[in-house]
């Protein structure tokens, strides 16, 4: 990466934020809330939490909270300023278009970290758990975070109608949130079912954060090497989407 790469980078960076600032805040507080939601809200469908259990949703609720933001809030940013007519604008200012994006990703990794550290902080004191944090949870965070954000931009930018993007991150986290191992063990889904998340990348984050962040037995191996791999397809996708576009 250039200087010019570089500065382009960090005014973009602060272009995006004072452009959305009052959106980036409204999700730091909707990201809290979902925070506490999850650790407190889900428990009660539980007549007891046995330790594993606590485990499951305190590692699960930051995961969730990283997916969504991801496959949900950038589509739908993207959608909204299709929608706008401010897309073609900021495509026709004078910088690369991935670097827009980098700028665009990380204000929206800067916004969802703070519900995420609150999630598991939430958990431990809750369910009266140590936590048993790895240094590769930086790592992992980061992953789970910018590769279902690119994998949000690529839908978005494939998708020809803002409306038929924002319909389908609806049906993508309701999909995540009810049918996917992020909360509970995979052993708890039909054999079909676990056979397609074995495919797709949700249970290996979920994984991510319950190896780093928790005692429970995972394969961090694997997991890193499965989301590692959409991460490079969600970022190839999107650099193709993006350069593509006029």
């Amino acid at each position: 990466m250039t200087a010019r790469h570089l500065r382009s980078y960090w005014l973009m960076l602060k272009w995006v934020f004072l452009s959305n600032r009052t959106w980036l805040s409204l999700n730091i507080a909707v990201q809290v809330m979902i925070a506490v939601g999850f650790i407190y809200g889900i428990s009660f469908f539980y007549p007891s939490i046995t330790p594993e259990t606590a485990k499951y949703l305190t590692a699960g609720a930051p995961t969730i909270i990283l997916i969504t933001v991801g496959l949900v809030m950038a589509p739908q940013m993207v959608a909204s300023m299709r929608t706008e007519g401010t897309f073609d604008y900021v495509w026709s200012l004078p910088v690369p278009r991935m670097v827009y994006i980098a700028a665009d990703a990380t204000n929206l990794f800067g916004t969802t970290l703070p519900g995420a550290i609150l999630a598991v902080v939430l958990g431990a004191s809750y369910f009266h758990f140590n936590l048993s944090l790895s240094p590769l949870a930086i790592p992992a965070v980061i992953m789970i975070s910018l590769g279902s954000t690119f994998m949000g931009y690529s839908m978005a930018f494939a998708v020809p109608k803002p409306m038929l993007a924002q319909v389908l991150t609806q049906i993508i986290i309701f999909a995540v949130m009810l049918f996917s191992p992020i909360m509970y063990p995979a052993e708890q889904l039909p054999g079909w079912l676990r056979a397609v998340h074995q495919v797709l990348p949700v249970q290996y984050m979920a994984d991510l954060l319950r190896g780093t962040l928790t005692d429970l037995e995972v394969n961090l191996g694997l997991a890193f090497g499965v989301v590692g791999a959409w991460f490079a397809a969600g970022f190839a996708c999107t650099w193709l989407l993006v350069h593509r576009r006029q």
